[in-house]
């Protein structure tokens, strides 16, 4: 049976989209729109509406021009900023076991300025596509790019899919998820598997699709598992890649031939992701102005166009119910139990809270769920609070093992990942070694960083804010010694390897506590056990707990796994995969240990550029300001490997194979309490539930190197030039940049720059009851004050006026009481979060300055968006701490939220 948009897989991602928008809007039948004004017809649409017919989408993308010395100059700094990327040596020379093709980056940026030389690109879509392409292969989900065109849209396929196998050990095979759903588990009636895709094998057809739209995976097991859907991802607001954040156009159509020899075609679907206001747009040339250069037209006019004139601010004043709603207490989710035993403050999609635990009492087995790593605000204290508390109930429970479930954690805050660690196994000091890209950058960089931060006092303003930095050295430990790096120059090394240049290994001090404030942006209200008692007494021994993984676990996600398995010999069993036998790894994210901001590194070369006015290395890279020239929402690249003790290799490139790997079946694939019993089951009970082929390749510190070696497999060298055209008479001639900085030059005339900030318009169709609008304080023209939508919030514990658009602070407008399941009633202040002020805006309208908050460090601009609009809980900014970790979205070319740390 198919059932197009049943329920629940209008998630609760597209259930929020879809508020005002209840139907796609397609290109008209007759074509009669022309493609230069599609753009026009999707930004305009009059009901605000976020699917599109793919196609019109397409015809959007495929209008706007490219001009080519735009596209040379930002080459040029692209590739300054990726000599900043850790792996460049592994990727283009990966070892033998590294299961995805190797990949130059470099080159490939040099491949991509020949094919502009020689006249490839026909449009900007072309140029985006082939230079997101050459970064998805990096997979890597610290390196994305979120500029352009293709930063306003991302493709889907109509209906969820799932891969499961009907008893656990038959292959799996792929299922529309609704007809799954709908079966009760098989038990109604046996669905369909999908036979063909598009008249190709649905497998064949799968692996190609994910090979060509996953990023940031470094195994193909988990490319497939980020095309399904889940209800770990729902849970956090996400698409998954096949029904949401496709990257490029996947065709007009989808055709589905299923088993029993029912087809089907549908249109595919393409989502727009407004960037806020964006003025008389039609034309694809208005495309390219506003999102690859971030011009506003010269006709924008904020009193017409930043809000919706037939809209009425009727919002109110105060919070007409005399009761506030009580908090979340569950996900309210179909796949996990109705009410935790443990839960975290907060809990939800809206809510700080994602800490759960359960109590599996008829089987002696506690689950504690941690599905991300990032939180923040009040949400970070109490998150260490849940797993003490789910630590203690489960052992006066009596329950004597523990499930951990790692279910698409994208990652998040480095040291909640080590608090909760060090929870478990108070007497291990986690090694957590990781190191830098050795270059003449760095090099100069850190020099003068360190130099700057070694002349000041620790009551000095800026000692706190430089203690964290990547650039200080003094502040870390050096692995080899266990002492603090003495200089940079110590710390710089630097050390060879694979045909590259490392800086020595360090590690955090945790007993800092200016560093470790700094570091997670949260004094007092957080803790990292810095020194191991060895009379500690961890609550469980090793061999009683499992961790499960579906493979999506990237950044402080795979440290936790790396801490928990290889340093405390922590089993895994890992879910899903490729429908084949054989083993699976259990962290397929990226196992870098630095997301950093491509707009912090421009600040931090700035920065070091102004300490070395007047000296010969001040113009060791070219000012970044004055450089870039298009409009960056967010990047990042990663700059730290995490490498173990005495190893040189990188864990992103090490072959990391669970010790079991289970398929999903129909019993399990929404029912967690059956998922969980299910991998308890493999390791502690019945060892044949595991898959065939799949054990014994896993390795630790606790099996002395006797696993089998891993697979190798045969993935040829990725090489961009092959997705290109490029003439050899023509790709060794230049660009005068001149010519780049002439055009920018005759385009500023008349026109605004759009600033970092993100505001939500106030239109009904693009926010629900968790947003309301007020008056807010803009730059906007030449009126500073515009209704804003702006997200409600309390005084109570895990409420955040971080949203994800802007920083700023909860106002509150009434004191409301709020009663408690057990009677108990207490005065909660109730308002709205009210972004930081602008202290001065230009002529444009651009904010220069800040009231508060701004640093070189910590440049308070917008953070990525989140890819759906939803309220509450946003992406965690980049920008809110010189060294914390950000989130790296679910990779989509960059795009799309991640949730890496």
């Amino acid at each position: 049976m198919y059932h197009r948009w049943s329920r629940p897989f209008i998630s609760t991602v597209l259930s929020t989209l879809l508020v005002g928008a209840q139907s796609v809007t397609a290109a008209p039948s007759n074509s009669t729109q022309p493609p230069r004004e599609a753009c026009g017809t999707i930004v305009n649409d009059p009901d605000g509406a976020f699917f599109f017919d793919a196609t019109l989408v397409y015809e959007c993308l495929t209008s706007v021009p490219f001009n080519p010395a735009v596209a040379t100059r930002f080459l040029r700094y692209y590739n300054d900023t990726l000599s900043f990327h850790s792996t460049l040596s592994y990727l283009k020379d990966p070892p033998s076991t590294y299961q995805q093709p190797s990949v130059d980056l470099l080159g490939g940026l040099q491949s991509l300025q020949y094919a502009v030389n020689s006249g490839s690109f026909a449009n900007q879509y072309e140029f985006e596509v082939a230079l997101q392409l050459l970064l998805l292969n990096a997979h890597d989900d610290h390196l994305y790019l979120n500029a352009g065109i293709l930063s306003a849209f991302s493709f889907g396929s109509p209906f969820d899919i799932v891969s499961l196998s009907v008893d656990g050990v038959e292959t799996p095979k792929v299922y529309i998820a609704s007809d799954v759903f709908e079966s009760n588990a098989f038990t109604s009636y046996e669905p369909s598997a999908i036979k063909l895709i598009n008249g190709q094998d649905a497998t064949a057809y799968l692996e190609t699709f994910a090979a060509g739209n996953v990023a940031g995976s470094v195994d193909p097991d988990t490319d497939w598992n980020r095309l399904m859907f889940s209800f770990a991802q729902d849970i956090q607001g996400f698409f998954n890649v096949f029904s949401g954040l496709t990257p490029f156009y996947p065709g007009e159509t989808i055709t589905i031939e299923l088993e029993n020899g029912t087809t089907f075609t549908e249109r595919n679907l393409g989502i727009y992701f407004s960037q806020g206001p964006t003025g008389p747009l039609e034309t694809g040339g208005d495309f390219y102005n506003f999102f690859v250069l971030g011009f506003l037209p010269a006709s924008f006019d904020p009193n017409v166009d930043f809000a919706d004139p037939t809209v009425v601010d009727d919002s109110p004043t105060t919070v007409p119910s005399e009761v506030v709603t009580p908090p979340p207490l569950s996900w309210n989710s179909p796949a996990y139990p109705e009410i935790p035993d443990v839960a975290q403050p907060d809990l939800g999609l809206i809510g700080g809270g994602v800490l759960s635990g359960y109590f599996l009492n008829s089987s002696s087995v506690s689950v504690l769920s941690i599905p991300s790593f990032d939180v923040f605000d009040d949400a970070l204290s109490t998150a260490q609070t849940t797993v003490t508390e789910f630590i203690r109930r489960t052992q006066a429970a009596g329950l004597q093992r523990v499930v951990i479930d790692l279910q698409q954690n994208k990652g998040g805050q480095v040291l909640l990942a080590v608090n909760i660690f060090k929870q478990f196994f108070p007497n291990i000091e986690p090694f957590g070694g990781s190191r830098l890209r050795a270059h003449h950058a760095t090099d100069v960089m850190g020099q003068a960083i360190t130099d700057r931060f070694n002349q000041l006092s620790p009551s000095d303003s800026d000692f706190a804010i430089l203690s964290p930095v990547e650039w200080v050295a003094t502040t870390r430990i050096d692995a080899e010694t266990n002492s603090s790096f003495a200089s940079w120059s110590q710390f710089f090394g630097p050390v060879i390897s694979t045909g590259d240049a490392f800086t020595r290994t360090q590690r955090f001090n945790f007993s800092n506590e200016i560093f470790v404030d700094s570091l997670i942006g949260n004094e007092g209200n957080f803790s990292v056990i810095s020194t191991p008692s060895q009379k500690a007494t961890p609550p469980w021994a090793p061999e009683d707990i499992i961790i499960l993984t579906d493979g999506d676990c990237s950044s402080a996600c795979a440290l936790f796994v790396e801490m928990m398995h290889h340093e405390a010999g922590v089993r895994i069993v890992t879910v899903g995969g490729k429908p084949t036998t054989g083993p699976m790894q259990a962290v397929g994210g990226t196992r870098g240990a630095r997301s950093f901001s491509t707009d912090i590194l421009d600040n931090n070369i700035n920065f070091a550029r102004e300490l070395l006015e007047g000296t010969s290395d001040a113009d060791f890279l070219p000012n970044r300001t004055e450089a870039l020239d298009i409009f960056v929402l967010d990047g990042s690249i990663n700059l730290r490997d995490q490498v173990r003790r005495g190893e040189t290799v990188p864990l992103q490139f090490a072959y990391e194979a669970a010790n079991c790997r289970i398929y999903f079946t129909p019993q399990t694939i929404f029912n967690y309490t059956a998922l969980w019993m299910h991998a308890a089951d493999a390791i502690w009970t019945n060892p044949g539930l595991c898959v065939a082929g799949s054990t014994g390749y896993a390795t630790s510190s606790k099996t002395n190197g006797s696993s089998i070696p891993p697979p190798v497999p045969s993935t040829p060298a990725f090489n961009i030039a092959d997705h290109v055209t490029i003439d050899p008479d023509k790709s060794n001639s230049t660009v005068d940049v001149g010519d780049a900085g002439e055009l920018a030059g005759d385009l500023l005339s008349g026109f605004c720059t759009r600033t970092g900030f993100r505001f939500r318009e106030c239109r009904e169709a693009q926010f629900d009851s968790s947003f309301m609008c007020k008056p807010i304080l803009r730059c906007f023209g030449d009126t500073a004050v515009q209704l804003t939508a702006v997200t409600t919030c309390d005084n109570s514990r895990g409420s955040s006026c971080f949203t994800g658009f802007s920083d700023g602070h909860c106002v509150i407008e009434q004191i409301v009481p709020y009663i408690f399941p057990d009677g108990e009633v207490i005065d909660v202040g109730v308002g709205f979060c009210e972004p930081n002020q602008p202290s001065q805006c230009n002529s444009c309208g651009s904010i220069i300055g800040l009231t508060s908050g701004s640093s070189k460090f910590a440049p308070r601009q917008a953070s990525r968006q989140s890819r759906v609009p939803v309220a509450g809980r946003g992406p965690t900014s980049p920008f809110t701490s010189p060294i914390r970790a950000p989130p790296a979205p679910v990779p989509n070319t960059g795009r799309a939220p991640s949730r890496a740390g």
